[in-house]
């Protein structure tokens, strides 16, 4: 894997961890019954880490273009990277409600991910719950596409 690639899904990572640490400290302050200095603390913390996602979109906003032009091979890279683990879950069956709503998710990711490859787009946000194997391979990928505990893993 090229290392303009692993720079791109790393910010994209980073993106996805902000937000949902932001949306996770929402749900305990909506749900989680916190005191007055806990809600204050955790509403510090929300803004933090809503500041950090829009810094972070915008380094990979300005990043987009550079490596699209300069190194195009690895904007692609990036790109199909996902889309082929999106296509595998395609060809997955099941008829259960969560295999279509899996595959509903997998198709929609699909051509989000389209978008980011036309340039509508500069990214997308991985669905934690019907594709956690989808987001768990992703931040599994070393610069050789294998999944040894590389250095950029987040989680």
């Amino acid at each position: 894997m090229l290392p303009e690639t692993m720079q791109l899904e790393k910010l994209r990572q980073q993106i996805e961890d902000a937000e949902y640490q932001s949306g996770s400290t929402s749900d305990y302050l909506d749900r989680g019954n916190p005191n007055p200095q806990q809600a204050q603390t955790a509403r510090e913390y929300m803004a933090r880490m809503d500041s950090t996602s829009k810094e972070l979109k915008i380094e990979l906003r300005k990043l987009i273009p550079i490596i699209r032009n300069e190194k195009p091979q690895a904007f692609k890279e990036w790109v199909n990277l996902h889309k082929d683990i999106l296509q595998k879950i395609l060809t997955e069956t099941g008829s259960d409600i969560n295999a279509k709503v899996r595959q509903n998710l997998a198709r929609t990711t699909l051509q989000e991910w389209e978008k980011v490859l036309l340039g509508e787009r500069d990214y997308v946000d991985i669905n934690a719950s019907f594709l956690k194997d989808y987001m768990t391979a992703v931040r599994e990928w070393d610069e050789n596409n294998n999944h040894p505990n590389p250095w950029w893993k987040f989680w």
